[in-house]
């Protein structure tokens, strides 16, 4: 652990208290109150080491290493003591600047082109975010990849559905243009299933375009058509990238050096159809096509090698749902077998199905189609209840309601969990739901704007005699704890639920505790404690990549 609040926490906590041995290898905190005793209780765990002797057989050298186990030890606190040195040093406990910052580069949502961005899309966005999100926020060197895939077969048979209705690209307009490449598209695949000859004309154009042999101007029109509209979906997500990249970078002409490389090598060979393969698990995966076309597996072979010359990362994240698997398996297998530690770095960060995700008539859509349902449903929400401001019935906000309900929805279900979409659940405002922590960003925000007092910068735990308030520090201690695991383990849900179990603490609060009407001194130091509740709800919701709301 790497944060300020190990300092905080032995420095000016425990003191002497704690061995050198704890305070040079505590791995993680645990904080409670007890409301018997009125004492804070802080639980360390530790990695304990101790050195062993081995005698290497070969020739009976003795040599020695350390194994650890983690230990526990619980510590108790002074009531006033935790609440002064918490609430006084909130702000200040964050990570410690990242002395050595990994370079993290992070390929995720990854749509193709002329197709609608669908559930698996939006998942791969989510999560990707949150990630990219959570390392920055450590300190490290985050580098966001959109990889769009602009190649393949597919663009061959959108061509032919093209060609079959006389349209010209370079005069293509229309108020729903992906929705429109799509239905051809669809349409074109329709018919390559009952005539072969259409799916042999489809091949041969992306052979022919992959060769040069063809003219790429309706390619780099649907390309340019499909940023535009991308582009709307993520401004509405919050969601920026560094780079967009695209598989037609790494096609025949341009990977040609590096199927020579993984021949040299013995990577791959050729098979009695005359396709190259690469052995793996006991099978051969296929590499290149018998008439030389590329396949997803050769062109994210290029990709990520090209990246590791380019960006020398240390860590290379791809956010793709389970049914990926294997092929990342094969791709890193193959890569390792010519540069080893760009493979050490790789990962494939998995996550589950999304399903039914549908408007309320049932029917399956765009992206934006959902975010539209989403903020619709809020303006309704809004416009009945009564506790909405009147300066907040807007279409922003309501549209960030509802993209914060479609968010939140996801990232609180474990990650590799296929779980069903569900409207009641999702825009839910009485129970865990991101309209919930929305609500309760916006309440703290009103109370610090409309209460009559300012917040201090001295702790007095003598006013904080409450034992909601012991609940609420305690749950406000773990904040950093929790960021940090959730960093570890790339799970979102790690905070997500943090949160509404906070909220749930801090709306007690409110309702037992009064702000206004009450001596100021009593009312600073309550501010004190609803200040830094918000500051933290504040910070998870932008690291889940949610853009806090004001009022509501």
């Amino acid at each position: 652990m790497n944060t300020k609040l190990k300092v905080t926490i032995f420095d000016k906590i425990l003191h002497h208290n704690v061995t050198k041995n704890i305070v040079d290898n505590a791995k993680y905190f645990q904080f409670s109150y007890d409301h018997d005793t009125k004492l804070f209780i802080i639980n360390i765990n530790y990695s304990k080491t101790r050195e062993v002797e081995s005698t290497e057989k070969s020739n009976n050298q003795v040599f020695s290493r350390q194994i650890g186990k983690i230990e526990s030890q619980s510590f108790t606190v002074n009531r006033d003591v935790f609440i002064k040195e918490i609430l006084e040093n909130f702000q200040f406990i964050k990570p410690e600047v990242n002395k050595k910052p990994k370079k993290v580069v992070i390929d995720f949502s990854s749509p193709n082109i002329a197709k609608p961005f669908h559930a698996g899309h939006l998942r791969s966005t989510i999560i990707g975010n949150f990630i990219a999100n959570i390392n920055n926020y450590f300190h490290n060197d985050v580098v966001k990849i959109n990889y769009l895939g602009d190649w393949g077969t597919q663009f061959g048979l959108l061509q032919y559905g093209l060609k079959s209705k006389h349209i010209d690209m370079k005069k293509f307009e229309c108020e729903n243009p992906i929705k429109k490449l799509y239905e051809i598209y669809v349409e074109a695949n329709k018919m390559s299933a009952l005539d072969e000859n259409v799916q042999k004309e489809a091949r041969t154009y992306f052979t022919n375009i992959e060769q040069g042999k063809t003219s790429l101007d309706n390619w780099r029109r649907i390309r340019e058509i499909t940023v535009q509209e991308l582009d709307k979906v993520y401004q509405r997500l919050g969601v920026q990238f560094d780079c967009y990249q695209w598989e037609s970078e790494y096609n025949g002409n341009a990977i040609k050096g590096l199927l020579r490389l993984l021949e040299e090598n013995k990577v791959i060979v050729n098979d009695d159809d005359g396709k190259k393969v690469a052995k793996f698990r006991a099978r051969h995966v296929t590499v290149l096509k018998s008439d030389n076309s590329t396949l997803y597996l050769s062109r994210d072979i290029a990709a990520l090698l090209d990246r590791y010359k380019k960006y020398n990362f240390d860590k290379m994240l791809y956010v793709v749902d389970n049914a990926q698997t294997d092929h990342f398996v094969a791709l890193f297998d193959i890569v390792r077998q010519i540069n080893k530690d760009c493979a050490e770095g790789c990962e494939h960060i998995k996550f589950g199905r999304l399903k039914g995700m549908s408007t309320r008539s049932g029917s399956v859509v765009f992206l934006n189609d959902i975010l539209d349902e989403a903020k619709h449903i809020m303006q309704e929400k809004q416009a009945i209840s009564k506790n909405t401001r009147s300066s907040a019935i807007n279409e922003q906000t309501c549209d960030i309601l509802g993209t914060t309900a479609v968010v939140i929805n996801d990232l609180k279900q474990r990650r590799q969990k296929d779980y069903v979409f569900d409207w009641g659940k999702a825009l839910q405002s009485d129970g865990d739901s991101g309209i919930k922590l929305q609500y309760l960003h916006c309440r703290l925000m009103s109370l610090e704007q409309n209460c009559g007092v300012g917040i201090p910068k001295i702790c007095a735990p003598e006013y904080l005699n409450e034992e909601v308030v012991g609940d609420v520090v305690a749950e406000l201690a773990r904040f950093e704890v929790i960021l940090n695991r959730a960093f570890l383990e790339n799970e979102a849900c790690i905070i997500v639920n943090y949160l509404f179990r906070l909220a749930r603490h801090v709306n007690r609060m409110f309702n037992e505790l009064n702000v206004k009407n009450v001596h100021s001194d009593v009312a600073a130091q309550r501010l004190l404690v609803f200040h830094t509740a918000r500051y933290v709800v504040k910070t998870g919701l932008e690291i889940l990549g949610i853009r806090p709301l004001n009022e509501m």
